[in-house]
């Protein structure tokens, strides 16, 4: 395994199963988004961990590709996948991939709010661009004001999904949800936006 180091700490995380992110299942949040069709066609989930959001939706027809800067994250999300349109791969999501192709839909539930800073966010959008044909969407489900500030990722305010998904982006809804951990429930967002 050769591992970048920008992505050690989160490597040694699930080496060690210290994942308080990763509850098992689904987020409920995104169980809603699929329940009322808000997920179409071909989706790229980004951050997939140990691929139980993948997995969810590749269970649900859609193909998807998982993709996680940690190589020991995605060798879990192998070993706990044998579905057909189910792929994961190691890739950093600040540069994607020419040949990971187009997606319908992107789904990030709980990397948006690891980038600390508007300009990391902003690369983050661009980056999707590159994959995401108008009219396609992304769904971001992040830690939202009120999150504990002591632990775990940066909170995001409202403003700070439009603030990133500038050119070529519509943010289309903000709405407020939870973010289930192991520690419990946290305050969040699921933004809505879409490529124009």
């Amino acid at each position: 395994m050769t591992e970048d180091p920008r992505f050690e700490w989160w490597n040694d995380r699930y080496a060690a199963d210290d994942t308080p992110w990763s509850v098992g299942r689904p987020q409920p949040a995104v169980v809603r988004l699929v329940e009322t069709g808000a997920v179409e066609g071909r989706v790229l989930d980004v951050g997939c961990g140990r691929g139980e959001h993948a997995r969810y939706l590749g269970e649900r027809g859609h193909p998807v590709v998982g993709i996680d800067g940690s190589e020991r994250a995605i060798e879990q999300a192998r070993a706990a996948t044998d579905a057909a349109d189910v792929t994961f791969r190691v890739a950093d999501v600040l540069a994607l991939p020419a040949d990971l192709g187009r997606f319908d839909t992107v789904l990030d539930c709980g990397l948006f709010h690891v980038f600390a800073d508007t300009d990391t966010r902003r690369r983050y959008a661009d980056s999707l661009a590159g994959v995401v044909d108008a009219g396609g969407r992304v769904h971001v489900l992040a830690f939202a004001e009120g999150a504990p500030e002591d632990w775990g990722p940066t909170p995001v305010p409202r403003g700070g999904f439009a603030a990133a998904f500038e050119d070529g982006w519509a943010v289309r809804g903000v709405s407020e949800t939870v973010y289930e951990s192991a520690g419990g429930e946290v305050p969040a967002f699921v933004a809505r936006v879409e490529r124009v």
